[in-house]
C-alpha cells in the first residue's frame, strides 16, 4: 500500500477553489511536497485553454520548478477534470512522465473531489500504463 498523500484543509480548499473559477476549462497548477504533504499551492495557467485537456504554462513551471529545488520539495501537478471523475483519461495517462502523485479534481460534482493517482509505466515514452491511486488525506 502506498502511504497517503496529506492535503491540510485550506491547501485543498485553495487547489478546489482554483479550479472552480477556472471553469469551463481545466485549471492546473502544481504542488510542493515535504515527506508526503503539501507544503504549498502553485496556481497556474492553462496554456492549452481547454474544457478537455492542460498544459502547464511553460515560464510558469520553470519558475515553480526552481522553487521547488530552491526549498527541497518535491513536486505534483494536479489539474481538473470539469465533466468527469477524478481519474486519469488516457491522455492523462499519455502524457505522464515522472513517477510522481497526480492529482485530480473533479469539478463535475458538488462536494469536489481530490484523488492522487501514480502512473506506471515501463518507458516514460510509452502511451499506455498502470493506474494506481494513492490515498488522499485531507487533514486540519
Amino acid at each position: 500500500m502506498t502511504d497517503p498523500l496529506r492535503i491540510p484543509r485550506r491547501f485543498a480548499d485553495e487547489i478546489v477553489q482554483h479550479c472552480i473559477t477556472g471553469r469551463p476549462n481545466e485549471a492546473c497548477g502544481m504542488v510542493g511536497l515535504l515527506d508526503g504533504e503539501v507544503v504549498k499551492v502553485f496556481r497556474m495557467t492553462n496554456a492549452a485553454g481547454s474544457p478537455l485537456r492542460y498544459s502547464l504554462e511553460p515560464r510558469e513551471q520553470l519558475a515553480v520548478e526552481n522553487t521547488l529545488a530552491e526549498k527541497g520539495w518535491e513536486g505534483a501537478p494536479f489539474h481538473s477534470h470539469t465533466r468527469t471523475e477524478a481519474y486519469p483519461s488516457p491522455t492523462d495517462v499519455r502524457l505522464a512522465v515522472g513517477d510522481i502523485p497526480y492529482l485530480i479534481v473533479s469539478v463535475a460534482q458538488e462536494p469536489a473531489q481530490i484523488k492522487a493517482f501514480l502512473i506506471v509505466k515501463e518507458n516514460w515514452e510509452d502511451e499506455t500504463g498502470d493506474i494506481e491511486e494513492v490515498p488522499v488525506e485531507i487533514t486540519g
